[in-house]
């Protein structure tokens, strides 16, 4: 599909993220949180109740967000993404919305149920289905232009969250047997489902519509910076579908971890476990950073050598480099909004990611016409540390925790930045160096453990 290609896919994802967005997320933490709440008390009749309602109300949610997607696609089309070829995809994106909503109230129940195979398994099987459908559709259907590509692109997404949801349906309908308990009718369960869905879903439906807005405002500013729609769209096909994702990507390890401590989180509130909401916080704070750190070392030195590997393209890696450093405070914020979440500050994240969603827009309108590209690069890099410091500054004031800058922030970071400058003199493979570096931070930081607590360097 070349930039371009992955520029104009971005912009139809951003619209659908805006529907699937509203549909997923409330309903997923409400199945978590009340069915944790009612389990911590020992009520699993009213736990079982509480998630089949959750899941009715999804299919339901689900179902009127993509007859609003279909029928809404040729407007959103043609006058708020200004490129009618985006509605094709779009209207093959709709029938989606409801099976999403359902895979992720099930997802929810399996986390608050802290079952994570089940979870793992069906977002693996999703992406493969969906990558699968995509290499066969392009095969077969040989698309011949960029609106018809998209299209063949969508359909994989669309397959995907169909069989998804059947499969997730199988794992929920066996496992909640498990319970062995008749559902039992709760008449707090609405105003429940009102205190934490709604604030979670007006969050993500102003978040996602204000990032869709930004999303558009992007390929305007950079022809406002003089390149035509075809360079536009490739610049932010560059960041949003090449970059981005190679940034996010190790958060594979840290996402679960975010959706289990809300659980945790949620559990411990519920019997007024002060201590041990500290503790767990304090604990996950640390191995965020202990882990993001490394991450963003290595895409400073090595973001070129990794994009040229993946990408075939330089430009992205100088991209990656540079955005490298919001690393830790982006996947901070995965970490911090869980447990957040799981303290019932939802208010709170709401209000974070407003003011975030704003100031990215105003941000995206001011500064793409007179920087370009490089004006994309300031937007990220202000949005993650607004956000994250934001979110950091509600937690150590609901948890009270002591952030240890030294043995969580400078020593990891001398840790890793020492070998990585010192391979920079040999003439070996990127990755090879990258092992490397990992091993020696991975040795120093087992040392200064161990000598921290006293134990001796071999078992």
């Amino acid at each position: 599909m070349g930039a371009e290609g992955i520029g104009l896919y971005q912009l139809i994802i951003s619209v659908y993220l805006f529907f699937a967005a509203i549909s997923t997320s409330g309903i997923s933490l409400t199945a978590t949180r009340s069915f944790s709440d009612f389990s911590a008390r020992g009520e699993l009749s009213k736990a079982k109740y509480s998630v089949n309602k959750c899941l009715v109300i999804s299919i339901i949610l689900g179902g009127v967000l993509g007859t609003v997607m279909y029928f809404s696609a040729d407007c959103a089309g043609e006058y708020f993404l200004h490129d009618v070829r985006t509605v094709p995809a779009l209207k093959l994106l709709a029938p989606s919305l409801p099976f999403m909503a359902a895979s992720a109230c099930v997802r929810g129940y399996f986390t608050a149920r802290r079952q994570t195979i089940q979870t793992s398994v069906e977002q693996l099987l999703e992406q493969v289905i969906e990558m699968g459908v995509f290499a066969v559709s392009f095969a077969v259907l040989k698309p011949d232009t960029l609106e018809k590509a998209c299209c063949t692109a969508v359909l994989g997404t669309t397959a995907a969250e169909v069989i998804s949801f059947i499969y997730s349906m199988i794992c929920y309908y066996f496992d909640i047997r498990k319970l062995h308990c008749q559902s039992e009718r709760t008449d707090r369960l609405a105003r429940k489902i009102i205190s934490v869905a709604v604030p979670v879903m007006a969050n993500s439906c102003l978040r996602t519509g204000l990032s869709a807005v930004e999303n558009v405002l992007i390929p305007i500013g950079l022809k406002k910076n003089g390149s035509d729609t075809s360079n536009a769209l490739a610049q932010y096909g560059t960041i949003n579908g090449m970059v981005m994702p190679v940034l996010v990507f190790p958060t594979v390890f840290i996402l679960p971890f975010a959706s289990l401590i809300i659980t945790e989180m949620s559990e411990n509130l519920a019997k007024k476990h002060l201590k041990s909401i500290k503790y767990i916080s304090s604990k996950m704070f640390k191995l965020t950073l202990v882990y993001s750190l490394p991450v963003m070392v290595i895409f400073i030195f090595f973001g070129k050598s990794i994009c040229e590997t993946l990408y075939h393209n330089s430009n992205a890696g100088i991209f990656l480099s540079m955005l490298a450093p919001v690393v830790p405070f982006m996947y901070l914020d995965c970490v911090v909004d869980g447990i957040l979440k799981g303290l019932n500050e939802q208010t709170s994240y709401l209000i974070f990611n407003l003011i975030d969603a704003v100031i990215r827009v105003i941000l995206t309108y001011i500064l793409l016409p007179k920087f370009g590209i490089f004006g994309i690069v300031a937007v990220i890099i202000v949005s993650e540390l607004l956000n994250t410091v934001m979110s950091i500054a509600r937690l150590i004031k609901v948890t009270a925790i002591k952030i240890k800058v030294f043995e969580w922030v400078i020593f990891p970071l001398m840790s890793i930045v020492t070998p990585c400058l010192l391979m920079k003199f040999f003439s070996v493979d990127f990755t090879v160096k990258i092992v490397i570096c990992l091993a020696f931070y991975g040795t120093s930081l087992l040392i200064f453990s161990r000598k921290n607590s006293g134990q001796p360097l071999k078992s």
